[in-house]
C-alpha cells in the first residue's frame, strides 16, 4: 500500500501533535519527582508552605496496626505544628481512599496530596524516610505509644 503525499503529510502532522502532547504532559501535568533526601528540604518546604497533608495508608495493616497509624497522625496534628496551615487529610484502606469530601482511588489520592508537603503514615518496620517533598513514617505491627511517630525527634 502506497500512501499519497497528502496522507504522508497528515501522518507526520499527527505524529508531531502526539509528540508535543506527550511532552506537554511530561512537563506540566505529570507528578513532580520526589527524590530521597536527608529531611532538610522537606522541613524547609513544610515550614514555608501554607498547606500540609497527612496521608494515612492502612492498606495491608492489621486492625491494631491501623489504629496505631491513625493515632500517629492524630498525635502529630494535636501538637499544633500545623495550626496556621490548611490541612489536607487523606486516608486509604484496602478498598478506597477518602478525604472529608470525596472518595478517590489510591493513585488519585497520591496525585491530590502530592502538590503539598505531606507526611505519609503507613505499615512498616517502625522507621522514617525523608524525601524532598514528603516524609514517610512506618508503623510496626507491635507499635505502642507514639515513640515511632513524633516528627520532632528528627526535625531540624
Amino acid at each position: 500500500m502506497k500512501l499519497s503525499e497528502r496522507d504522508r503529510n497528515a501522518a507526520v502532522a499527527v505524529l508531531a501533535v502526539a509528540a508535543i502532547a506527550m511532552a506537554a504532559y511530561a512537563v506540566f501535568l505529570s507528578p513532580k519527582s520526589d527524590m530521597p533526601s536527608d529531611g532538610s528540604e522537606f522541613y524547609s518546604m513544610l515550614q514555608s508552605s501554607d498547606e500540609v497533608g497527612i496521608f494515612y495508608d492502612v492498606r495491608g495493616a492489621d486492625p491494631a496496626q491501623a489504629t496505631a497509624i491513625y493515632q500517629c497522625g492524630v498525635d502529630i496534628i494535636s501538637k499544633g505544628r500545623f495550626a496556621q496551615k490548611k490541612l489536607e487529610v487523606i486516608s486509604c484502606d484496602d478498598k478506597e481512599c477518602m478525604t472529608i469530601t470525596e472518595t478517590l482511588g489510591f493513585e488519585q489520592a497520591r496525585k491530590k496530596i502530592g502538590a503539598v508537603p505531606y507526611i505519609l503514615i503507613k505499615p512498616g518496620d517502625g522507621a522514617y524516610s525523608f524525601f524532598q517533598r514528603h516524609m514517610e513514617i512506618y508503623i510496626g505491627k507491635n507499635a505502642t505509644g507514639n515513640a515511632t511517630c513524633d516528627i520532632s525527634a528528627t526535625e531540624s
